[in-house]
Order: structure tokens, then C-alpha cells, then sequence
């Protein structure tokens, strides 16, 4: 028998027994023959067809695998993806009868070895009490592969991708059924480990010899095309480092596979980071606070990419280091796919599902225009500090929530000078604030006794901003005792949604400084302030029944007349009033993006369950925070960086 002859059994016969059979003894390489075009589907018995309706099994998973029938059902899987590999190891030595000798050779003892794993598990099954046939088959192996133009690309992608993840499943797996007390599918999975070390190593052998020169690493990502990517080539087990480097994988090869992500099914999500949001909604605005934006933008823009999940991707001005991100994964944090923002347009090519910037708005148009996909922007009205203190005023007039501040803690929209200085004139407070309508962050406001005149600086200030914006919001400077902010996410068609509650830590001047998650609100109060909030209230105490019962349905009625779609922060807090007393200013401002109250939320899914975890974002050269993980990377330039710590 020729190896041609014995290819074609194997990949064209009906009959599992032939399929399964091993080649004669006296087997030889000649008569090769031209090279077939690739067969829609291999020839299989009718119960093991390739599903081409859409109709398959769902994967069962390892819970109940103590369980004959749920063991069987995980096997059947492991048959098929072994039986595919033996037939496109077949299909190779058809399609390409020019390869080297010695790399038939070896594809040919490799698939003997196939054809042992698949009745291995076909034997397995049997006790098991399944068949091979009882479910539908899944046939992704061999779309992704069979197509392949050369014989790099196979071992590029079989070799290199499939059967390098088995060195994470197969282990991971024989672990699993020791657990359940199989010893027998466990050892069967251990021999197929050991194989798969030697088919991993020869098919980096030939990558060797057929790639470019230059490193291992960036040659396998760039052969690879979608749906494959080096995602597949890691196990949902542990990654398997001492495997990887007995096949004879180079160190740089495992560090850079093992932090890399990318989808392998779900279309994804496109994360990116536009802190500027707010002040590109202001005509012809330069200077210092688009400067500082643009650093901030620069220094945290890995920050969106713990909003992500694994499938999704974010955008960022350069992908950090290797060292960087192997510290965020050791620390047990997952990150997405990072594609760098000079090949954005590379994912106009791919399926997305939708795009989240930090904000809708115009500074995000530059990168939601190349992609093609709908993203609407917000409108501009909903970042309005004014709009806000609208929105307080009527909140606050229809409610009779004994904790809630006086109508003056609202604030009042000037559009002139003189209503400025009216206001200032007839002051119940002693300080004030002055803010700009669009602006974040702490920037673009001004804090000042009332009753003093305003300096030259002061009176530039405000003359500048009434000319840019067209108006500026005066608050009373009123004296915090905590601040906190309340995140959601509001779908026109589901509604309001509350994600979490964080208690932040701002400058003086109201830039943020910390977030932190915590399982109870009032952990961050003194016996007197947690006396106050629950004294003469429900059983829920006048916050948390306010905030329900009141601010939540006014916020979502408020988001359906303007149309919003989208993640949103409310900030308030606590203050003391002039008797003394705690009061509630419920909205601040309400912030239509992600904020970092947000991210601090979604960071609370890395740490111990229950525990009260804190975002700083820091400045300069200062010392981070104790025991703190530093979630972005830094430079010579720097200015800014985020760290994740417990709660002081």
C-alpha cells in the first residue's frame, strides 16, 4: 500500500473501521500523485456527518462527571476532535505530495498516533455507555484548517494552535477525572498529553525551517487568520508552561502567548478611552485642560480594558509591555484582546458587536467613523452641569425625603454677569462654586469666598467661560462628610440597572483621587453619621429608600426623554447642613460614559468576594498606595497612573 492509497482511505472512506484501521507494515511513498483540492467535508458514516444546519451538541462541561452518562457525553467530544485531526493529517498528505519526505514521514507516524487516541476514547465512551454517532459533530477543526495553502500554514495551525492548547487540556482534563475517581479516562488523557508534547515539537521543527527569519512569536500571529488567533492555542485550564517548553517552545513564545487574548467565539466588544469627552463638546477649547486630558488619555488608556471581558477589545495608543501585563496576570486579573491604535482599521474587517468609548461624543468620532458600525452619539445636553442642577431641582421639589438638603444646596444657572453677581450679592453661604457646564474632573471651576470681590484672574475666568459656554452653574459650598457615586447602566428597552455604589476621595477642588467598592455603605461613616441615616426611617433607612424609591425612577425617566443608551455615574454625598445636621445632595453631577467609579466596580470581580477594594489614580512621583497592584503601565513621561489596592 502506498501512502496515498492509505490517506484516501482515511479521509474519503464512510466506514469508521477503515478509518480507524493502521496502515500495513510495508507502507511506502511512491506514486504521490498531483495535489487534490480540498473536499467540502471528509467522508464519514451518516451518524457522524459533519453538521453543516447549524444543529450541534452543546459542549457538557465537567459538572456530573462523576455521572457514566455525562463522562460519555464529554468523551464523544474528545473523539471527534481527535478523529478530525487524523483526517486532516490525511488530507495533508494528499494536498501537498511535494512536501519533504521526512515531513510526510512524520505526519504519517503522527497520524497512527491519532487513530490510537480516537479508539482510545471510542473504547472509553463504550463503557461508558455512549456511542460515537449519539450526538452531532462539530466540524470548526476542520474549516479552520483544511483550507490551509501550505504546508506551514498546517503546522501553523493544527500543530502550533489546536494541538498546543491540548497541552492545557489534555492535562487539565486527566486532573479532572482523577478528581472524580476515573483513574482509567485519566490515564488515557495522560498518554495523550505525552503525544501531543511530540506533535507540537514537530511542528514547530518545520515552522522553524519554513518561517522567516526573525522570532517565533511574531511569525505564528501573523500566519494566523480569523477565526483563528493565538487565543486558541491556551486551554481553558491552567496555562501549561513546563509542556510548552519541553516541546521546545522559546521563553518569549510562552510569555507572550500566555497574557495574549483574543475572542474565539463571541463577537466582541470595542473599548477605547476619550477622557477628553466633555471638553470636546465646547467650540474652538484649547489650553491647559485639553493638555491635561490628552495626558491623562495617554498615561491610563489601558484603563477601559478592565471594563472589558476576555472576548471584547481595547484600544490603546501602544500595547504595554510584556512584563506588564504578565503582572496583571499573575495578579489574576484577565484582560481582552489589546490591539494598538495605528491598526484600529484592521477591525473594520472583523465582526464587532458594538462600540463602547468612554463617552459618545465627537473626540470619538475619529475612531468609530473607520470601524462602520452605528454608534450614536450622546447628546451634548445630558453632560450639562446645568441640565443637572435642572434635573436636582425638580428631584427635590417633588420629594419629602426628610434627608435631602434645602432647595439652596441646588444649583443656579447664570447666563451674565450680572446674574452672577446677583447671585454672589445675596449668598447664604459663606463660599461658593462656580463651574463651567461642560467640564470634568475637577477642572474648570472656581471656589471662592462669596462676598469678596472678584480678582482680575477670577473675573477673566468667568468672562471667558460665559463666552465659550454661555452660562455657569453657582453652587454654596457646602461641607462634605462623604462622597459616593452610584453606577448603572440604562438600556431604553430594559431600563435602569444599578451596577454598584463606590465611595469616592476627591481633591479639595473636587478631582478624583480614589473609588472604593465595599459591601456596606455605611462602613465609611461614624456611629453618629450611621445614627442619623436610619433614625426615624423604614427598615431600609431614608438613603437607601430614597435613592430606590425616588432617585432611580425620576434617573430613568429623565434618561428615556433624552434618549440615552448607555453606562452612567451618578456622584453625591453627605453633607452637614448649618444646624449640624446630615443631609443628602443627590446628584452632583451625573456623569453619561464610563467613569472610574465604574471601573472600580468591575475591578471588584479580580478581588476576594466581600472585600473592600480601592482604584487610585495617582500623580507625579509619589509612592502608590501600600500593597497596591499597578493596573497601567509607565514611561519616562508619565503624569499619571492607577493602582489597585485593599481599602484603608
Amino acid at each position: 500500500m502506498t501512502v496515498r492509497e492509505f490517506a484516501e482511505r482515511v479521509l474519503f472512506s464512510a466506514s469508521l473501521d477503515e478509518k480507524l484501521a493502521p496502515p500495513p507494515g510495508e507502507i511506502v511513498d511512491r506514486g504521490r500523485g498531483t495535489g487534490i483540492a480540498t473536499p467540502d467535508a471528509p467522508g464519514r458514516p451518516e451518524a457522524l456527518t459533519l453538521q453543516r444546519d447549524g444543529v450541534r451538541a452543546e459542549f457538557p462541561g465537567t459538572a456530573g462527571i462523576e455521572d457514566d452518562a455525562q463522562r460519555g457525553r464529554l468523551l464523544h467530544f474528545f473523539a471527534n476532535h481527535e478523529l478530525l485531526a487524523t483526517e486532516l493529517m490525511a488530507l495533508v498528505l494528499l494536498k501537498f505530495p511535494e512536501a519533504p519526505g521526512e515531513f510526510r514521514a512524520g505526519i504519517l507516524r503522527t497520524l497512527k498516533e491519532e487513530q490510537m487516541h480516537t479508539k482510545l476514547y471510542l473504547k472509553r465512551m463504550a463503557e461508558c455507555g455512549v456511542s460515537f454517532g449519539d450526538l452531532p459533530v462539530n466540524g470548526f477543526f476542520w474549516k479552520a484548517v483544511a483550507p490551509m495553502p501550505t504546508p506551514l500554514d498546517y503546522v501553523t495551525r493544527l500543530s502550533l494552535t489546536f494541538e498546543q492548547a491540548n497541552l492545557d487540556y489534555s492535562r487539565g482534563y486527566a486532573a479532572v477525572f482523577a478528581e472524580a475517581g476515573d483513574a482509567d479516562t485519566a490515564a488515557i488523557l495522560e498518554r495523550i498529553y505525552r503525544d501531543e508534547i511530540g506533535h507540537v515539537h514537530y511542528g514547530l521543527t518545520w515552522f522553524r525551517k519554513w518561517k522567516e527569519e526573525g522570532p517565533d512569536w511574531p511569525a505564528f500571529v501573523s500566519r494566523l487568520e480569523l477565526p483563528l488567533s493565538a487565543a486558541r492555542a491556551k486551554g481553558g485550564f491552567d496555562f501549561n508552561e513546563e509542556g510548552r517548553r519541553e516541546a521546545g517552545l522559546d521563553d518569549e513564545f510562552i510569555r507572550e502567548l500566555k497574557v495574549y487574548a483574543q475572542s474565539k467565539g463571541r463577537t466582541p466588544n470595542v473599548f477605547w478611552f476619550n477622557p477628553g469627552a466633555e471638553e470636546s463638546l465646547v467650540a474652538g477649547r484649547d489650553g491647559d485642560a485639553t493638555r491635561a486630558a490628552r495626558e491623562v488619555g495617554r498615561d491610563l488608556a489601558l484603563l477601559p480594558a478592565f471594563l472589558a471581558r476576555s472576548e471584547d477589545v481595547t484600544l490603546v495608543p501602544e500595547v504595554p509591555p510584556t512584563a506588564h501585563l504578565e503582572s496583571l496576570h499573575a495578579a489574576g486579573i484577565t484582560l481582552p484582546e489589546l490591539v494598538a491604535e495605528s491598526a484600529a482599521t484592521s477591525l473594520a474587517e472583523r465582526k464587532l458587536h458594538e462600540l463602547r468609548p468612554w463617552a459618545r461624543t465627537p473626540d470619538a468620532l475619529p475612531v468609530i467613523e473607520p470601524l462602520g458600525i452605528r454608534c450614536d452619539l450622546t447628546a451634548p445636553e445630558l453632560f450639562s452641569k446645568a441640565c443637572h442642577a435642572e434635573f436636582l431641582g425638580d428631584l427635590v421639589d417633588d420629594s419629602a425625603c426628610p434627608l435631602l438638603g434645602a432647595p439652596e444646596m441646588v444649583g443656579t444657572v447664570a447666563e451674565s454677569r450680572g446674574e452672577i453677581a446677583g447671585w454672589l450679592a445675596n449668598a447664604a453661604t459663606p463660599m461658593c462654586v462656580l463651574k463651567a457646564p461642560f467640564s470634568t474632573a475637577g477642572r474648570d471651576r472656581l471656589i471662592r469666598a462669596a462676598a469678596e470681590p472678584c480678582s482680575e484672574t477670577e473675573e477673566r475666568w468667568i468672562e471667558a467661560t460665559l463666552r465659550r459656554q454661555g452660562a455657569i452653574v453657582i453652587e454654596p459650598w457646602l461641607e462634605r462628610i462623604i462622597d459616593f457615586s452610584l453606577q448603572f447602566d440604562f438600556r431604553m428597552t430594559g431600563g435602569l440597572r444599578r451596577r454598584g455604589m463606590v465611595v469616592l476621595r476627591n481633591t479639595t477642588r473636587g478631582r478624583f483621587r480614589s473609588a472604593t467598592v465595599a459591601e456596606r455603605f455605611t462602613d465609611f461613616l461614624d456611629e453618629d453619621s450611621r445614627r442619623a441615616l436610619f433614625s426615624s426611617a423604614p427598615k431600609r433607612g431614608h438613603l437607601a429608600t430614597f435613592l430606590e424609591d425616588e432617585l432611580e425612577p425620576a434617573l430613568d425617566a429623565w434618561l428615556r426623554r433624552h434618549h440615552y443608551d448607555g453606562p452612567l455615574g451618578v456622584d453625591a454625598f453627605l453633607f452637614c447642613d448649618h444646624d449640624g445636621k446630615l443631609r443628602l445632595k443627590p446628584v452632583v453631577e451625573v456623569n453619561p460614559r464610563y467613569t472610574m467609579g465604574r471601573i472600580a466596580v468591575e475591578l471588584a470581580r479580580f478581588t476576594a468576594p466581600h472585600a473592600a477594594t480601592t482604584l487610585t489614580i495617582a500623580t507625579g512621583a509619589g509612592p502608590p498606595p501600600e500593597q497596591a497592584l499597578r493596573l497601567t503601565p509607565g514611561g519616562p513621561e508619565t503624569r499619571f497612573a492607577a493602582y489597585l489596592s485593599p481599602a484603608p
